[in-house]
Order: C-alpha cells, then structure tokens, then sequence
C-alpha cells in the first residue's frame, strides 16, 4: 500500500485506499475527493468548477432555446404587420345574406325574420351559365358567379340585371361581400375585387393554382384557400398579402372566422384552426374527406365529412407539438393492442356517426340544435349540447344543399330544382318548391326572400 504514495485516493465512505487517477471508489462505488492540501484537491476543484460552469452554460442555452420555441410558437411575423387599411367586414343581417353561410363565422342561420315564407316563386332570372356557387345578397342587390367566367348583379326585388362583367376564368366558388367591394375566386387563380356599384375591377390576386374556396371578410381582411394548399389573408382593401399558411392539401372549403382563429377544412383531411393574429397553427382535428367548412357557433365549430360523421370542436384550445406526439404514439400503443384505449383528441365535445350516410355542405347551427344534409337527400337535426339527434328528414331528391335556417324553417335545395322548408323544431315539412330543372346551389337569406342558383343557369327569388 506504502507504494501508492501521499497521492493516493482514501475513500472516505469505507476508507479504501484507491490508485492515484480513481475517480470513483473500487470497493463502494462512492465518488472519491482529494485529500485537502494536496495537488491531486486543487486539480480535482478546477475539473469540478469547470463542470459546474458548463452545466450552467448548457442549462442557460436549454433555457434560451425553450424561449425561443414558445416566442415562435405565439408570436409570427403576421403580428407585427401594420393594421389593415380598412376595417370592413361581411355583415349578416336580416336582409343581407353576405358570404356562404351568411357570415363569417358560416354558421348558417339568419336573424328572425318578420314573417314565414309562403313557398312562393316570385321571379327568375338567366345566368348565361351554370352558377360557379350559390349567391349572396347585400343592400337589395343579389351578386353571383358563373362557369362561362362572368360576375353578375341582379336586382333583389325582380331579379333584373344590374351589370355584368367577364373575368377571364370559370368562377368557382360563392362570392363575398364586405363594404363596397364583391369578392370571387376562379379557375384561373385569382381572387377579384370588384366594385359592387358597377362591376370594375378593384384589385386582383394571383395564386399558384385554382380558387374553389368561398371567401370571408373580417375586421379589414379577407381570408380565402387556394388548390396550391395555402390559406391566404389579403388586405380586403388592396389585395396586399399579409400573410399565408401551409396546409397539407388542397382549401377548397371556405375559411371561418370569428374574433380569434380562422377555421379551415383542408383535404389533407384536417381541420386547421390558425391564430388569424399570428398565423401560427392553434392545433388541427382529423377527419375524413369533409366537402363543405366548418360552422363557427358560440365556443365551437362543427364540421361534417363524407364518411357521415358531425363533430363538435371547443376552438378555444391550443396542443403543444408535444401533445400530438404523444398522442400519436398512444394511437399506436392502441393498434398494437399495448393500450386499451384510444387518447381522447384535444377540444372535442361528441362526435356523431351515420352509417351509410355521406355528409354535404356546412351545418347550420341555431340556440339549440345542428342541422346537416346528405348526398341522399337526407337532413338530420342534432341537439347542439348533447349531439343526440332530434329529427331526421327525407326530401325526395338526392345532392341536399347546405342547410339555411331563417327563423323556425330550415331551408334546403336539393337536385331537379327542388327547395324545400322544414319545421326547424320538428322537421315537419312547412312548403316545397320544384323547378323542374337542374340542381340546386347553397341557398341565400334576405329578408322575405330566398335566392336560389341552379345548375341550368337560373337565379330565382322565393317568397
């Protein structure tokens, strides 16, 4: 032992006697420390002065790089843009039906109006062309696009033409209207301004790929998707792009928007829900191929797909890349039989599935209940609280429309011209209308009328 030195090691946990470099005892495993005084202590002190600076070094940069994710999770470049040039909005009111689904939030229903429809055609009138959408009414002037690439404006009262003006491409897609200006997407990949007065171009905006997407107007910008797989926000103003977002498919439905998050269908088969303030991703839902938006009520959004299943989602949530991870892993856990049950997904409050059924179009959603159509021209009625269904209703025709609720009727089109209300309350048949001809367009509500496009190239007023 002598030949070790002064040098040596002597644990000071079982007094082993250790060889000179041992950091760690061979008998107890305790770490070993330098005897006071000697020159083994003050290098043994400097390695451990050094280590401890570098565990602080590294739990600064730790600390850091967690700032830097959290600022860039909530704080995006769309936050410290300037304010838009105009604070104009698609307003609903009892005689304007704005934007697909009457506003931007496209939840569907009108306010109460003075009296119930009689079921009555009132007035038609020629598109030229098969409608690229359904049509939207504001200050007594009912506006519309069409497959022959033309914009039109028709008078609400008797359905003549007020102008009427070719844009170079198919519309595709409902139009909008916020303030002064009419808003239309196209095949050929431009989102126009027009002027609502007489038809002049205001502005235009060019995409990589076609506009299907209906667009929606709110607090001076206008949100609206694109087949390149972006939603973009545009100044509503000057068609200045403020910010855009990456989905993983193309946005054909309609973006929703209410004082928070804009709500998007994607069909890379998710719901986005995007902070319209920074346009960073809030969190997303997966669902099957869903044709129509999603409807913005009160603390929720509801969307319906093809598969036939409605869902009720809480916006007001936000999942940390984390917890998506983690679900994902648990789903796997799950289908190698290693969980007994699946995680629940963030924010939902039910979820409803119709065997056999295939959801079209947006819900509509009132004070209390959901109501959404089918491919088999069907509509279902669902307590809005609880998802249980309160009525279900046959129409006669396939290709139901998004449905319309004004009042206590619940209003739907359907395929061979057909329009039908029901009893919002019990899904009573209230008047049927039948054209005769061609399929039906998502409905609009003004006042005492109901417009009507179908798919032989007719506008019609309904009273």
């Amino acid at each position: 032992m002598s030949e070790l030195g002064a040098s040596s090691l002597t644990c000071r946990v079982c007094g082993c006697v250790n060889e000179v470099g041992a950091r760690y005892c061979a008998a107890c495993r305790s770490r070993l420390t330098p005897a006071d005084g000697s020159s083994d202590a003050d290098a043994w002190r400097r390695r451990a002065r050094r280590r401890r600076l570098a565990l602080r070094a590294a739990a600064a940069a730790l600390a850091l790089l967690i700032a830097a994710w959290v600022a860039a999770e909530n704080v995006g470049s769309a936050r410290f843009l300037p304010a838009p040039a105009s604070e104009v909005t698609s307003v609903l009111t009892e005689g304007d039906w704005p934007t697909e689904g009457g506003g931007p939030r496209r939840a569907g229903a009108a306010p109460a109006p003075a009296a119930p429809l009689r079921g009555e055609v009132a007035w038609e009138a020629d598109l030229g062309a098969p409608p690229g959408g359904g049509a939207v009414v504001q200050d007594g002037v009912v506006y519309v696009g069409a497959a022959d690439g033309t914009a039109s404006a028709f008078s609400a009262s008797d359905g003549s033409l007020v102008w009427r003006r070719h844009l170079g491409a198919p519309v595709s897609a409902t139009p909008s209207v916020a303030g002064d200006l009419v808003y239309l997407g196209t095949l050929g990949g431009r989102v126009v301004a027009l002027h609502s007065e007489n038809g002049g171009e205001a502005w235009s905006f060019r995409t990589d790929a076609p506009v299907r997407s209906s667009s929606a107007v709110a607090d001076g910008v206008l949100y609206v998707g694109a087949d390149d797989r972006r939603l973009y926000a545009l100044d509503a103003l000057t068609g200045e792009e403020r910010w855009s977002f990456a989905t993983g498919g193309r946005v054909t439905s309609g973006p929703s928007v209410n004082e928070r998050l804009v709500v998007v269908v994607s069909q890379d088969n998710f719901i986005h829900f995007i902070d319209r303030h920074t346009a960073k991703r809030w969190f997303d839902y997966d669902i099957a191929l869903a044709v129509g938006s999603a409807a913005i009520a009160e603390d929720s959004a509801y969307a319906a797909d093809v598969g036939g299943t409605i869902r009720r989602v809480e916006w007001n949530n936000r999942q940390w890349p984390f917890e998506k991870s983690a679900r994902n892993v648990r789903r796997w856990m799950f289908r190698w039989g290693m969980a007994a049950e699946l995680p629940p997904v963030k924010g939902v409050v039910w979820v409803v599935s119709q065997p056999g059924e295939s959801f079209t179009g947006t819900p509509a959603v009132d004070e209390g209940r959901v109501y959404v159509s089918t491919a088999g021209g069907r509509v279902f009625a669902y307590d809005h609280q609880t998802g249980a269904i309160v009525w279900r209703a046959e129409l006669g025709a396939p290709e139901a429309t998004s449905p319309v609720v004004r009042g206590g009727e619940v209003v739907v089109g359907g395929s061979a011209g057909l329009v039908v209300a029901l009893d919002a309350a019990t899904g009573a048949e209230q008047w049927r209308v039948d054209l005769g001809v061609g399929s039906a367009y998502d409905i609009a509500v003004g006042g005492d009328t109901v417009y009507v496009a179908t798919s032989n190239g007719a506008l019609v007023g309904i009273r």
